[in-house]
């Protein structure tokens, strides 16, 4: 044993040697590495040095440049703070609103009359706050939605300024027909990336000297300038680009408009970095050994001072160049793929080149902690991240549905949660396991709406155009699987969306263009639902849908419904126009854009069906008309009972009408070809009923020839043959109805529903119009009647948002000049998403 304990002994003594040897050599490079830098950063000199010298360490020193670095700390935190304070005041104002309004229809509840096992939701009085006979005290007085912290006259008249300013779009510029067009981010976007550049070249060129006499005597000014200022912009970059970031966070700004800046910005640090290279070729660096000299002052091995100069300046001058908005759009999968990989190997390249100097390793260091930070927050987004969901690694089920006018809808079950108007991005591994494209939300998630799928699932249904990628993949997938085959979806978001409380604007105007509809919908359903449970001050929307044609409207003809049935009487109004078809001189209709084309008979089959149904019902004027019920209140009333309530229904269709309609009768319309196997039952009634047939039928056999002469010989009665003449031809000239010679069905209801009585637009401001929409002139329109507080959300092509955002810029003078309006808010939606 003692043998073998000096053994022991023995072996321990040589280890420690060995480590005392070690960490001698490694003490020793240390002092090594320390003396290089003091070296570095301080050039010996004394009285005796040259007059360069003595410059250099004492007009501009080395040492102390990292203070240029915070000049875009010292710029982006007061915007960062600026764009905080204003998104809460603007929650605090909106829920100041709101909780006014609920606490007023809480005490109007409780003094109402009669009890509430009999009232009715929808009545017309259920609007007015001065209810009839009050159980006790006086009536009360109107609604509270003011208090004096919930709006600022001088801070809404700032606000109002800003938005007149800044709301006004800069027109895309159209080079050449086919190319795409030159478009221009905001005008906000502009003066904040204007400051950005003004403040980083000023801050290098302006202090002075710009070069040292020789570079033996250290870095040029300018390139330690520039360079410091490019470090320093690194932690913004990477804190813009993020879907999950801090930014977002605090301003309610989402990553979708920060990602403008985070490509200025990037751009700009190419700018920084091009102005830190040069310096260092252009500084005559062959006088005198001078470039030994200056080498010796890095001498370390694995550095090499311009060559890593150049290896993190090769990264970052791709990611610049393939992002670039023509190579993005042709190559974005690929953009997509690189991005990523490329700006980790540019991260690494600024750890080597800038090896610790001055403070270059703090912002790069703080840098890698958002990007870490970003990526952990995104797994709080991700639905198959949650190991307490059934779709924890495996994603959820979709299913997809292909629609009329060449749309599709995934519809998938899932327990995450989303806010109206939000975007997801959808990676489908069934259809392309490596693309994710973002998709606007448009369902609504609330109790409401539950999900077939289980307890605590809602449907998030995307609706879209496919047009070509991963859209055009989805429906040959559809095509070839059929209706009934299920995706695996792996869903990332909810992001974007509204941060402003909708329901806190007294009147709500939203728009859309097409497809736009989706960003809409659910926004439309909630603040109806809102309205309904008195948690809303909103007392008035308007929609405006511009959409090719009507069969667009079976998107969503079930939202449609619920508007219109369940929203309160007289709150909401929608205009829908129809933009794609227009009339040619050959008597048909063609599409707008592809002549072509011809257009669905599902636009005819509509028109004319409400025509007929218009004239059908029309009563003269010596009849009163007799009011329905709303089919609310007839269900209300019923309280479940199939049978009472299909009494009831009878009931309210057994209104009395007007005795006969002899100049209905006469302007009887002339029924085509395809009646001609009625006409023996058909003779003795009247012809204005539509029979009923299929959309196929009608396609198939509808005869669009037929011309008045053989109306006449038909004599259906729509003209009298006593007084027109086929060949008295100076009995119609001059009376030019705008159609061809030989006119349709449709266009002959056309000529006969505009000498009918007027008032086309229907009694509870739902309508249909023929042509595009005119948004300035329906906007100012509107204007008049706006209350306090407006929003206008916006989600279409660009160049209605265009339209839009001029006209909410000009009516913001209205916010200066009446004191009864606080402000008009626009939120625009990318049409793309």
């Amino acid at each position: 044993m003692p043998a073998i304990s000096d053994a022991v002994l023995g072996q321990a003594g040589v280890a420690l040697a060995q480590f005392g040897t070690t960490a001698t050599h490694a003490q020793r490079d240390i002092v090594d590495v320390v003396s290089s830098l003091v070296r570095r950063l301080n050039i010996p000199y004394n009285s005796t040095s040259p007059a360069g010298l003595i410059e250099a360490n004492t007009v501009d020193p080395w040492n102390k440049s990292g203070k240029y670095a915070l000049a875009y700390v010292y710029f982006c935190i007061p915007l960062l703070t600026i764009a905080a304070l204003l998104r809460y005041y603007h929650l605090f104002t909106d829920k100041i609103r709101t909780a006014l309004h609920q606490e007023e229809v809480l005490q109007s509840s409780a003094t109402s009359s009669p009890d509430t096992d009999y009232e009715m939701s929808v009545l017309y009085t259920d609007k007015s706050t001065m209810k009839f006979f009050p159980r006790e005290g006086p009536l009360p007085n109107g609604p509270k939605t003011q208090s004096s912290v919930s709006s600022l006259g001088p801070i809404n008249n700032l606000v109002a300024l800003f938005r007149f300013i800044f709301y006004r779009p800069i027109r895309q510029i159209n080079i050449r027909k086919g190319w795409r067009p030159l478009v221009f981010p905001s005008l906000s976007v502009i003066v904040i990336v204007f400051l950005a550049f003004a403040v980083g070249i000023l801050y290098c060129c302006i202090p002075q000297p710009l070069f040292w006499k020789s570079i033996t005597y250290g870095s040029p000014p300018l390139a330690v300038r520039s360079g410091m200022m490019a470090v320093a912009l690194l932690p913004w970059i990477i804190a813009l680009s993020t879907k999950a970031n801090l930014i977002t966070m605090v301003t309610g700004i989402s990553h979708e408009r920060l990602n403008v800046l985070h490509r200025w910005a990037a751009y700009l640090c190419l700018v920084l970095s091009i102005l830190h290279t040069v310096p260092f070729y252009v500084t005559p660096i062959w006088e005198k050994g001078a470039r030994r000299v200056f080498e010796s002052f890095f001498q370390q091995d694995g550095f090499y001072a311009y060559g890593t100069g150049i290896a993190a300046l090769v990264p970052l001058c791709f990611l610049c160049m393939h992002s670039v908005a023509p190579l993005r759009h042709r190559m974005y999968e690929l953009f997509v793929a690189l991005h990523v990989p490329v700006a980790i190997v540019f991260l690494g390249m600024m750890f080597w080149h800038c090896n610790n100097y001055l403070t270059s390793w703090h912002y790069l260091f703080s840098t890698l902690g958002i990007w870490l930070l970003s990526y952990f927050m995104r797994l709080f987004y991700l639905n198959w991240t949650n190991p307490f969901r059934l779709s924890w690694l495996i994603g959820d089920e979709a299913a997809v549905t292909l629609m009329p006018e060449n749309a599709v809808k995934i519809t998938i079950p899932t327990q995450t949660k989303w806010r109206p108007g939000q975007y997801v991005y959808l990676r489908m591994p069934g259809i392309s396991v490596f693309e994710n494209h973002p998709f606007t939300v448009a369902s609504l998630c609330d109790d409401d709406f539950p999900s077939e799928y289980g307890e605590g699932y809602r449907d998030m249904v995307l609706v879209f155009r496919p047009f070509g990628g991963f859209t055009k993949k989805v429906v040959e997938s559809a095509l070839t699987h059929g209706p009934w085959h299920t995706y695996r979806a792996f869903v990332d978001g909810p992001y974007g969306g509204m941060q402003r409380r909708i329901e806190a604007f007294d009147d709500v105007v939203l728009i859309a263009g097409g497809s736009g509809i989706t960003a809409i919908i659910s926004q439309l359903l909630c603040l109806i639902k809102k309205m309904r449970d008195g948690k809303a001050v909103t007392r008035k929307i308007h929609v405006i849908w511009a959409l090719k044609r009507p069969e667009t409207m079976e998107w969503f003809k079930e939202e449609l419904r619920i508007c219109r049935e369940f929203a309160p009487p007289e709150t909401v109004e929608c205009q829908f126009y129809i933009t794609a078809a227009k009339r040619v001189v050959g008597g048909g209709l063609v599409s707008a854009k592809t002549p072509t084309r011809p257009v669905s008979m599902f636009f005819h089959d509509k028109v004319n069906d409400a025509f007929q149904n218009i004239a059908d019902h029309r009563l003269s004027g010596i009849s009163g008309i007799s009011s329905k019920r709303h089919s609310a209140m007839i269900r209300d009333e019923a309280q479940g009972d199939p049978e009472k309530e299909s009494e009831l229904r009878r009931e309210n269709e057994d209104h009395i009408t007007a005795l006969p309609q002899t100049h209905v009768r006469h302007l009887a319309p002339p029924r085509p070809s395809y009646q001609s196997s009625h006409s023996d039952t058909s003779s003795h009634h009247d012809t204005i009923s539509p029979i009923s047939h299929s959309i196929s039928a009608r396609r198939t056999d509808r005869n669009l020839s037929l011309d008045i002469s053989q109306a006449i010989k038909a004599g259906s009665g729509a003209i009298n043959p006593d007084v027109y003449d086929p060949s008295n031809s100076s009995a119609v000239q001059g009376f030019d109805f705008g159609f061809p010679s030989t006119p349709t069905e449709f266009q002959k209801n056309l000529m006969r529903f505009a000498f009918l009585p007027a008032a086309v637009k229907k009694k509870d401001g739902w309508s249909t119009e023929y042509g595009r929409p005119d948004i300035p002139f329906l906007l100012k329109g509107l204007s008049r009647d706006f209350g306090r507080r407006t929003c206008v959300f916006i989600c279409g092509p660009p160049s209605m948002r265009v339209s839009v955002s001029e006209t909410v810029a000009d009516l913001q003078r209205s916010v200066w000049s009446n004191g009864e309006r606080d402000e008009i808010f626009l939120h625009a939606e990318n049409y793309a998403l």
